[in-house]
């Protein structure tokens, strides 16, 4: 009796220690937690737009800690303190920016490489405002494509919105994609010329409220503004071409398909030529340096008509010898007159 209770009490303690264990993996997976070595670091916003502590700190989309603490300090900045891993060295060139994680207002501090000394900050050092930069205005930025979702299903204006935000945010090659995703909308929007006019209203007002973050993107802005202008007036123009070169990409991808084999053989027989030419580069060069003389002969010749006129100077004719030699006959030789060598 007391070893089949002594085996229970065993099984008991084992199945509780495991059940802990796994418990605790739990915890430290959804609470994100951290057992490495962290360096602590320091940033000054002017606005931090809504981050939190305990967001993420990211390095090109990779996780590498978490913001501890925000703080305001006497002249109106943000404080944002937050810690890295230690194996990731910041120098006096980092910048740090807020970036929107989604569109339900998700934000997380992004380490970027920019201009400046390479000498790596030490624990505790601070990244100044010239370096830093808040999340974009995602209300005036949405907002001002507000007729335009109209015209779209919930599931466009999500993928739209994303795209559109990670395209000013710089996150990557989106501005490829926002486009392809936009040029799949113009069928929808090719009749709607008061719709087209509101949203590029209210672009030129959400960018001219971006604009100020940089003189750059000043200069992106108006850029963008007269493309966006110029598009709406010739946007019938830009639909032909499209179609145009639609049809063009067709006939091309065609042509390259029936010239493949030809250029295939042609690259080969270059080849072949190219190394019977190196192999007997000493007879290639002498007919290349006597052929202009050959032809000023021949020039010569044909200048009383249509027709040339020779001299039989010198007849050889060849045979094969014994074992294959090649002996030469002399049959006709007249060393003077015309036929006198240079």
């Amino acid at each position: 009796m007391k070893e089949n209770l002594r085996g229970a009490i065993w099984r008991l303690a084992i199945f509780m220690a495991v059940c802990a264990l796994g418990l605790f993996a739990m915890l430290a997976i959804f609470a994100e937690l951290r057992f490495g070595e962290e360096t602590g670091y320091r940033a000054q916003f002017r606005s931090v737009s809504g981050l939190e502590n305990g967001n993420f700190v990211r390095i090109g989309g990779v996780e590498v800690g978490h913001v501890r603490n925000i703080s305001i300090q006497d002249d109106g900045t943000a404080l944002v303190e937050f810690s890295v891993d230690s194996s990731v060295a910041l120098t006096e060139g980092s910048k740090a920016v807020v970036r929107y994680q989604n569109l339900i207002g998700g934000r997380y501090l992004a380490l970027e490489e920019g201009a400046g000394s390479t000498r790596e900050l030490k624990h505790g050092d601070t990244i100044p405002l010239d370096r830093t930069a808040p999340a974009l205005d995602l209300d005036a930025l949405i907002g001002g494509f507000r007729p335009l979702f109209h015209a779209l299903n919930p599931d466009q204006i999500n993928s739209l919105s994303n795209e559109l935000i990670k395209a000013f945010q710089g996150e990557g090659a989106t501005i490829s994609s926002f486009l392809v995703k936009t040029g799949a909308l113009t069928n929808t929007l090719a009749d709607r010329d008061q719709l087209i006019g509101q949203v590029i209203v209210n672009l030129n007002t959400v960018l001219g409220s971006l604009g100020g973050q940089s003189t750059q993107f000043a200069k992106t802005v108006d850029s963008l503004s007269q493309l966006l202008a110029t598009l709406a007036e010739r946007r019938q123009d830009i639909s032909t071409g499209v179609a145009y070169a639609n049809g063009a990409a067709g006939s091309i991808a065609d042509l390259l398909a029936q010239g493949r084999a030809p250029l295939t053989k042609f690259v080969h027989e270059s080849d072949r030529i190219a190394s019977l030419i190196l192999a007997d580069h000493d007879y290639f060069d002498n007919l290349l340096n006597t052929l202009p003389d050959a032809y000023q002969m021949l020039n010569r010749q044909g200048l009383y008509g249509d027709f040339f006129s020779f001299y039989l100077c010198e007849l050889l004719l060849k045979v094969n010898g014994k074992g294959g030699q090649p002996v030469y006959v002399k049959v006709i030789g007249q060393p003077s007159g015309r036929c006198t060598p240079r």
